[in-house]
């Protein structure tokens, strides 16, 4: 049974609302509030798994007092039950299961209700399937302990130690010549081309004494974040090793690559938070972060077409929407 409470400003509203739950079954309604302080006020031993939430009240808007509930109430999820209907977009926004108008039509009642049940049940199963994980991972013996970088690059380019603690740079160039090191993936690159693209605007002579202080100051960032072998050099070419570093335009590749569960979509929309190296803009990185974008959006339209989930779907479009909006 689903356990409810309703917010309604308008207390015929609430009454009608609970005949037409009682009349569709499968809802036992444990409150009716008028106010969303009242529910919030009375919400000590209320455990419910849906919130019915009126918008236009005169207390607060439904949709700024959504956050309000979730966190008094985590578990549940949002149905909005209101006589506007131009509030639909943002109230999506909000994570809402359903956007119900009045008078509220029982079929589309019962599709929001079935909706909540998949959405459970898709839950349930992760949940199940996250225990086996770790109950499988207990049972292996230990490996030996490894310090792992972890790295950021889309968006902005954020290098974090194994403890989770951001690195910080001696300087700009610094940075640059991390990022610059990693953007060849292992692959030895010849020093005149690094200052090249590096310091493009100085001479050759000026560039190469940066070169040496920079790469020192690499190094001994590296070194005190746990790597003091992840720069390589050989024939007048340096190179990163990656092996130990985890990297979300990995993560990004293998999804663009290999996903196609409703997971994956979930996972690139909250990995894509912006393009390749998008706050540094570095010029050498142009060409990767036009290829990332375009085959992220090719992927997108993709899901979106075959997606049946109508949220997961709106949300796809909506990552689409914002990587090319004036594309029909």
């Amino acid at each position: 049974m689903v356990k409810a409470i309703l917010i309604d400003d308008e207390e015929i509203a609430l009454d009608v609302m609970e005949i037409v739950l009682q009349e569709v079954g499968g809802v036992t309604v444990l409150g009716k509030f008028r106010l969303v302080s009242d529910a919030i006020a009375q919400s000590e031993g209320v455990q419910p798994d849906l919130i019915f939430l009126d918008i236009e009240m005169p207390e607060t808007n439904g949709l700024a007092a959504s956050a309000a509930l979730l966190a008094i109430f985590p578990d549940a999820d949002i149905v909005y039950v209101t006589a506007h209907n131009q509030y639909a977009v943002d109230a999506f926004d909000t994570k809402a299961i359903g956007y119900l108008l009045k008078p509220v039509a029982k079929h589309r009642l019962v599709k929001t209700l079935e909706r909540h049940a998949e959405l459970r049940e898709k839950a349930a199963r992760r949940a199940e399937a996250d225990r086996l994980t770790r109950s499988r991972d207990s049972m292996k013996s230990p490996e030996p302990s490894r310090r792992t970088l972890s790295l950021k690059l889309l968006q902005s380019m954020e290098l974090y130690d194994a403890e989770g603690r951001l690195i910080t740079w001696r300087t700009k160039k610094t940075k640059e010549m991390f990022g610059y090191l990693w953007h060849h993936s292992g692959t030895p690159v010849y020093r005149y081309r690094i200052l090249e693209h590096v310091w493009p605007e100085l001479d050759a002579e000026r560039a190469q004494a940066l070169f040496h202080t920079t790469m020192y100051y690499l190094r001994n960032t590296l070194k005190l974040a746990g790597c003091p072998e992840m720069i390589g050099f050989g024939d007048e070419r340096y190179w990163m090793r990656t092996d130990e570093v985890a990297c979300d335009v990995t993560r990004l590749e293998e999804l663009i690559g290999n996903g196609r569960r409703a997971s994956d979509a979930e996972e690139l929309l909250s990995l894509y938070r912006g393009d390749y190296f998008e706050t540094e803009n570095y010029g050498w990185a142009n060409s990767r972060r036009y290829e990332l974008r375009e085959a992220v959006v090719r992927h997108l339209e993709q899901w979106a077409e075959h997606e049946i989930d109508s949220s997961l779907k709106e949300r796809l479009l909506r990552k689409l929407l914002e990587l090319h909006p004036y594309e029909e």
